[in-house]
């Protein structure tokens, strides 16, 4: 048997070690130390409810080190809360009427994290509220154009609103409308030298429309506009058996921003559409050979040359 002078001194080591590991105080009650496992937020609740959010709150996790709370909804969005915070307003993707859960935990940049809290689950109340009318002021006007802007409107859901502009009594189509700002938009392709009437509708996120706005009048003036716009340039066209696409650069106008400027197009002399600011088209039911033409009126009536391409077309 051989003798080794040093095992008495590992034993003494080892005996003194067990007795500090023993001695040691607890860590208390919600602390963590070392790698242990986090503490999480407790009495997770919903504190209050809008037809498109939910406002939930927590007592705070007591840890030691910093960490960050994460909110899960039942849609597999997340989103992170500090530390300091003990409520939170969620309004991502939130519809009036449906139900959706939540839970929560805490992490720390270690890669720990606390045991989830218990799930909440609320159903959203139906949004029966309209906003507020518009108040709408004239901003401006051209021998074919109007803007016209207005001021937020009071509503219970802070996302709103869409808004429906309304010209003598019509709806205006989205190609006649520029907005330039959330609340600012310019109709475009008025009659010149009359007298037009506008008014705004307010819709908010679950479609309640406001009452109209007081009518606001403007007075386009005359036009002098007596030249056309470009022809449109570089037309040509893709064949895709059933479909065809067509593609052009924009005309130019000496009045007309090229946002204004409308484009006719025909299929063998019949008229397929228009809209405004484009620089394609797509048709369909085309076979055997075609002549497609695009031309480019501007807001007075004013005509472009026709670009026309040819092409023979695959059957269906």
């Amino acid at each position: 048997m051989t003798f080794h002078p040093l095992a008495p001194r590992a034993v003494a080591a080892a005996a003194a070690l067990l007795t500090m590991l023993v001695a040691a105080p607890s860590a208390a009650p919600g602390l963590t130390r070392g790698g242990g496992p986090l503490a999480g937020p407790t009495n997770f609740r919903v504190t209050a409810l809008t037809p498109h959010s939910v406002t939930l709150a927590w007592d705070p996790a007591v840890n030691s080190g910093s960490f960050t709370y994460v909110i899960e909804a039942s849609f597999g969005y997340r989103v992170g809360v500090p530390q300091t915070q003990t409520s939170y307003t969620w309004t991502r993707d939130m519809i009036a009427g449906r139900t959706y859960s939540f839970v929560m935990w805490a992490g720390d940049a270690k890669g720990r994290e606390s045991a989830k809290s218990t799930t909440v689950t609320v159903t959203l109340p139906v949004d029966t509220m309209p906003p507020a009318a518009p108040a709408v002021s004239v901003t401006g006007t051209t021998s074919s154009t109007v803007g016209l802007a207005w001021a937020p409107v009071a509503d219970d859901d802070y996302t709103c609103c869409t808004y429906r502009v309304f010209a003598n009594g019509g709806l205006v189509s989205p190609d006649r409308l520029q907005w330039t700002g959330d609340r600012a938009v310019t109709v475009l392709r008025l009659a010149a030298a009359t007298t037009h009437s506008f008014t705004v509708v307010a819709v908010d996120p679950s479609r309640n429309p406001s009452a109209a706005s007081a009518a606001v009048t403007a007075t386009t003036p005359a036009s002098t506009d007596a030249a056309g716009p470009t022809a449109p340039g570089n037309l040509y066209a893709f064949d895709f058996g059933c479909e065809t696409w067509l593609f052009w650069d924009e005309s130019v106008d000496d009045v007309d921003p090229q946002y204004a400027i409308l484009y006719e197009v025909r299929v063998n002399g019949v008229f397929d559409g228009a809209q405004t600011g484009i620089d394609r088209w797509i048709t369909y039911g085309t076979v055997t050979s075609n002549t497609f033409s695009v031309q480019a009126v501007d807001s007075t009536g004013n005509r472009s040359p026709t670009s026309s391409v040819t092409l023979d077309n695959q059957t269906c």
